[in-house]
């Protein structure tokens, strides 16, 4: 098993219920592998931090997942609520080993995820902060590296990447994982052949939640309007194929998946999960090698590393 593979087993296992998110988290790591977090260092939008806890290198435990602390007995389709902006006092992460590297400063809007990324030490200050209310709370020239998968999720995409610019110091690096419309193009194939309440199920309003959704041509001239240099931009996921298994997967039943795995003993739900694993990681290992379906300007996530 080399080391993508082992990162394809590690993302399936945290995120065996949405098999698709553990596919797409390993392209994603491996987009960006070679980038280094200098000091100071600020993640925008970090979430729960276990994507950037495992992208630097941190293992857990094998019984831990991503679906065992959610709201998903409350959810319905038709409310779009997030099960995972949920935590309570008992919730743990097992680490079996720590990232060698760590992240100056965190934010993100919600409290609840901000609770559950303290858990892991990954990050040294956690501030909760809406990207949408500009300027962010930090000084001119101040960071080396800046790293946000969210800029397209906000109302003002050019005011927060220039308050990006801002921030960062001359010598820094700041790089940015951008949406385009291709990113939900299966969505918008469907709804050729599906009712507008399937599509909706399937979309669960993530359409509506990223008005800043940019064509890669767009994005490049945005970001050099903001007083970038464009280091270099790559496709995050090589083919379509991914993109189209992301916007369907299991995703429509995950909360019913979730709460079907409470009814089941420790023991149960670890031996069931280990299998789950194992046929979806031998589904998904020849994917790591897929061929490149697409150019720059069709891409649907774009990977930017920028320069002041």
């Amino acid at each position: 098993m080399n080391e993508l593979e082992e990162k394809l087993r590690d993302f399936l296992n945290l995120f065996w219920l949405r098999p698709e998110n553990g596919l797409l988290c390993t392209f994603k790591s491996k987009a960006f592998k070679d980038i280094k977090f200098e000091s100071p260092s600020l993640d925008i939008s970090c979430g729960d931090g276990l994507f950037m806890f495992m992208h630097l290198g941190g293992k857990l435990e094998s019984h831990f997942d991503y679906y065992k602390t959610t709201k998903a007995d409350v959810f319905k389709h038709a409310s779009f609520t997030d099960i995972y902006d949920y935590y309570d006092e008992n919730y743990s992460v097992p680490v079996i080993k720590n990232p060698e590297t760590t992240i100056d400063y965190g934010t993100d809007w919600k409290q609840a995820l901000l609770n559950k990324t303290s858990k892991l030490n990954l990050y040294k200050n956690l501030i909760l902060h809406d990207s949408n209310i500009l300027p962010l709370p930090f000084k001119d020239n101040y960071f080396r590296t800046i790293y946000s998968n969210s800029s397209y999720w906000v109302k003002n995409v050019k005011g927060l990447l220039t308050d990006i610019h801002r921030m960062l110091r001359p010598d820094g690096t700041a790089i940015l994982e951008v949406a385009t419309p291709y990113f939900y193009e299966t969505l918008t194939k469907l709804e050729k052949y599906l009712s507008p309440n399937a599509i909706s199920v399937l979309d669960r309003n993530r359409r509506a939640t990223s008005p800043g959704t940019l064509p890669y041509k767009e994005w490049k001239e945005l970001l050099e309007d903001c007083n970038f240099v464009i280091e270099s931009s790559e496709n995050v996921y090589p083919n379509k194929l991914l993109i189209d298994f992301w916007n369907i997967g299991l995703r429509p039943i995950s909360h019913l998946l979730i709460q079907m795995t409470k009814n089941l003993t420790e023991e149960e739900r670890n031996k069931i999960k280990t299998e789950w694993v194992d046929i979806f990681y031998e589904l998904f290992k020849p994917l790591l090698s897929i061929e490149q379906s697409y150019l720059l300007d069709k891409s649907p996530y774009v990977l930017f590393v920028l320069r002041k």
